[in-house]
């Protein structure tokens, strides 16, 4: 069962391990696949990239594993959600200053909307990717973006 996942769209998880020793396989309606062997003993483990990274008996531990592994993927090893902070983007949480604007290049910007599932054009501008999120009383709305 996953008791916490990167609230940044990596694949890093906190699990407890209610079924040990199972092997657990995903299929995705595009056809990927993702398998998952829970260990044999231990009450929680840490699942970064598909593989497990760390196994303990203790959340705290498992947490502050979890932590240090958002860290390296982005930079911020808080992954909570930030309740009024962050706005959920397809199940990825972003804060504000996480929103592309004129200074990012457009690669950076379609980077930012592939992390969050969202569907554009390819031949879009960079003024058409940006027109997708308006700003309105000094703070970010998301404009399309979310389902």
């Amino acid at each position: 069962m996953i008791v916490r996942r990167c609230s940044q769209g990596h694949r890093v998880r906190i699990h407890r391990n209610t079924t040990p020793g199972a092997t657990r396989t995903k299929t995705y309606s595009d056809g990927s696949t993702e398998t998952l062997a829970y260990p044999s003993s231990y009450d929680y483990f840490v699942d970064v990239d598909g593989s497990v990274a760390k196994k303990t008996n203790s959340f705290k531990v498992a947490e502050e594993f979890y932590v240090a592994e958002c860290a390296k993927k982005h930079g911020d090893g808080h992954g909570r959600l930030i309740v009024g902070g962050h706005h959920i983007i397809n199940g990825v949480a972003t804060l504000q200053s996480d929103y592309p604007t004129d200074s990012n290049t457009k690669s950076e910007i379609k980077n930012f909307y592939d992390n969050r599932g969202v569907s554009y054009g390819s031949d879009e501008t960079k003024a058409e990717l940006l027109s997708r999120i308006t700003v309105a009383d000094g703070s970010f709305q998301a404009k399309y973006l979310i389902k």
